[in-house]
């Protein structure tokens, strides 16, 4: 009986564990690998909700890639159609046809920041802290994401 409550315990603090970790949101990428997002806490995450079917979405491609040039910004992607289902390679020859530069993440943002489903595309979610403080629903330029970040240049 001791044996069995010593390993009901250890299994209550692994699991304490595994739950700590989550609630710092492990963000998984298209391409491989994972980061917490605690690790963006300093940073202003720019989340770009696009689709290869959207030609507003690759028009803007080009401008996050200049903004996630910018220090103390971070400019991740999420294809939409990753809230139902398509695969990782489909999406992967997407970035790669579209010349982006920027991460696009695997996991679905609605776990990371408590978001919706937006209900269009483009969409994108100016993130600072961890918290969303701005939603824009129209296409963007280098200039009005400059704008919309705060930065001034």
């Amino acid at each position: 009986m001791e044996k069995f409550l010593r390993t009901l315990f250890l299994l209550s603090i692994i699991g304490c564990q595994q739950v700590d970790q989550g609630e710092q949101g492990n963000i998984e990428f298209t391409s491989g690998g994972s980061e917490f997002s605690s690790s963006y806490k300093d940073e202003i995450v720019v989340l770009n909700i696009w689709a290869d079917w959207c030609p507003p979405c690759i028009k803007e491609f080009p401008y996050f890639n200049q903004v996630n040039k910018i220090e103390g910004v971070t400019v991740l992607g999420f294809h939409f159609d990753q809230f139902d289902v398509i695969a990782d390679e489909e999406i992967l020859k997407n970035l790669e046809k579209y010349n982006v530069e920027f991460r696009n993440i695997k996991t679905d943002p609605r776990e990371i920041w408590g978001m919706d489903i937006p209900s269009h595309v483009p969409t994108t979610y100016i993130i600072k802290n961890g918290e969303i403080v701005k939603t824009l629903i129209k296409p963007q330029t280098y200039e009005s994401l400059i704008f919309e970040i705060g930065l001034n240049q």
